[in-house]
């Protein structure tokens, strides 16, 4: 499951949990689309919950490598950096990925929020003179984090 929190724009928060399917990873570009639509500037924190989260199910990595050659020009023009938080059993794999150079785009792997969140303050909004709260992004992130009653 691949949720997102738009209540800090210009910051966009998403979150994935478990395993997904194609489909699901299809709706994740449809709202990067919305996002790239509104032809304002933003950034991108990425939560990988667990190890299921960073599996690409069948078809997708043809599905996302299509989608970035179509829209990677709107990624650059719109997209002031980009945060991805992975488990810390992940981060080995994920560390070595030269997440820049794919998305012609500030970006960086992080295995603690604390870390992601100076990042992207740092790096990302004090530069453009934008304000970052990052204790309403980290409770923000705890919220998406509890279980979603049934």
């Amino acid at each position: 499951m691949i949720r997102h929190d738009l209540s800090h724009w210009p910051l966009v928060i998403s979150m994935g949990q478990g395993a997904c399917s194609l489909a699901e990873v299809e709706a994740f570009h449809q709202e990067w689309n919305r996002w790239l639509a509104r032809g304002e500037p933003f950034a991108t924190l990425r939560l990988f919950v667990d190890t299921d989260s960073t599996v690409q199910p069948p078809g997708a990595p043809v599905f996302v490598k299509q989608w970035l050659q179509t829209h990677s020009e709107a990624v650059r023009a719109n997209v002031m950096g980009m945060a991805m938080l992975v488990c810390a059993s992940e981060y080995p794999r994920f560390s070595k990925r030269n997440v820049e150079k794919l998305f012609g785009v500030p970006a960086a792997v992080f295995n603690e929020l604390p870390a992601a969140l100076d990042w992207l303050r740092e790096r990302v909004y004090a530069p453009r003179g934008l304000r970052f709260d990052a204790d309403a992004v980290a409770v923000s992130i705890t919220a998406m984090c509890m279980p979603i009653p049934l």
